[in-house]
């Protein structure tokens, strides 16, 4: 996935369909946690908790909305998905998300 975002601005929703890898059929994700994981530019890991959409409505839908303090410098953001983290039934996402950073301008 490709998005361009601008580096302070906060409020960019992120909406993300999680589905099975082999049958391409969306992920029901009542009742699971499920997590945005990205780094900036190959820094820290950064956790963020995303918020599943109604599953009847949008089924396998979960979505993340950035703060200005998420995106605090220019360059390159690559993150996945996982769902119940550290638990037997623990899923990460094989696509990553690649999001475009630009820097404000002064």
């Amino acid at each position: 996935m490709q998005y361009d975002l601008v580096a302070g601005d906060g409020g960019t929703t992120l909406r993300i369909t999680v589905k099975d890898a082999v049958t391409e059929s969306t992920v029901d994700l009542t009742g699971k946690t499920v997590q945005l994981r990205y780094s900036l530019n190959g820094g820290t890991t950064v956790e963020k908790s995303m918020t599943p959409r109604n599953q009847t409505t949008f089924p396998g839908e979960a979505e993340y909305t950035f703060l200005a303090a998420d995106l605090t410098t220019g360059g390159t953001l690559i993150g996945e998905v996982r769902l119940q983290d550290g638990l037997s039934d623990q899923l990460t996402s094989i696509d990553r998300v690649h999001l475009s950073i630009q820097s404000a301008l002064p």
